[in-house]
């Protein structure tokens, strides 16, 4: 090969790039967005795994447009290994993550718990020595359930009837997801049992707010009846 015929190859590799010669991994692509598309019922309930494949499939789509195909293609198969680890996830959890069966049993659960005699027919509003009720929480959710609605009204009634009092709301988490993530999760619902007390009249002032995340578990076993009672907000007084 002549000298000029060794440059031109050289500018033609240097123009093509990494990609030159191998084709955009399609077949890689469609298996890893189906397997995507299969999981999404699982973006609550494995929520970390599941944006954890919504990365690896945006970052090989990126490599598709930059044309660094055998990058895409590892990252299109990892992508699919998580997505489908989430769908048999979602297979072997249908309480978990079926929004049907999982409202239902929660209703199942409330039914069942446990909170040494707590009730809205125990509470009295007009007592000062009132033992305060437990907020209890859905999975990976911070708003306050309708079922505990009438034991924040009770909780406000008892506030306004005493209004020297004051309390700390600890927000907490099951041991599911991240300690970070679940320290975040503990205080959205501490402040959201807070805002809907304020709503109901009571001064903002009156309120700590402190999470606990998965730190404090009234309940050791891991399952969902234990989970469900870990997933909680706590009123304590501070004064």
């Amino acid at each position: 090969m002549t000298r000029y015929g060794i440059i031109i190859l050289a500018v033609v590799a240097i123009l093509c790039g990494p990609g030159c010669g191998m084709k955009s991994p399609e077949d890689e692509r469609r298996l890893a967005e189906k397997a995507f598309k299969d999981a999404l019922s699982g973006k609550d309930c494995a929520r970390e795994d599941f944006l954890a494949a919504e990365e690896l499939l945006m970052k090989a789509r990126e490599a598709v447009n930059a044309k660094k195909y055998d990058e895409a293609k590892k990252l299109f198969l990892s992508a699919k290994e998580k997505a489908d680890k989430i769908a048999a996830y979602v297979r072997s959890h249908p309480d978990e993550c079926d929004p049907k069966a999982k409202k239902e049993k929660g209703l199942q659960r409330t039914a069942g718990i446990d909170d040494g005699g707590i009730s809205e027919e125990t509470l009295s509003s007009k007592d000062p020595n009132m033992k305060f009720p437990v907020i209890h929480f859905e999975f990976n959710e911070h708003a306050v359930r309708a079922d505990d609605l009438p034991l924040l009204k009770i909780m406000a009634e008892w506030m306004l009837n005493f209004p020297a009092a004051a309390i700390r709301v600890e927000g907490h988490a099951d041991e599911r997801g991240s300690i970070d993530y679940n320290m975040s999760l503990g205080e959205r619902r501490a402040q959201e049992v807070r805002d809907e007390l304020m709503k109901l009249g009571v001064d903002a002032k009156r309120f700590q707010i402190v999470s606990y995340g998965e730190e404090r578990p009234v309940a050791s076993r891991q399952n969902e009846d234990a989970w469900f009672q870990n997933r909680r907000a706590e009123f304590v007084r501070t004064n």
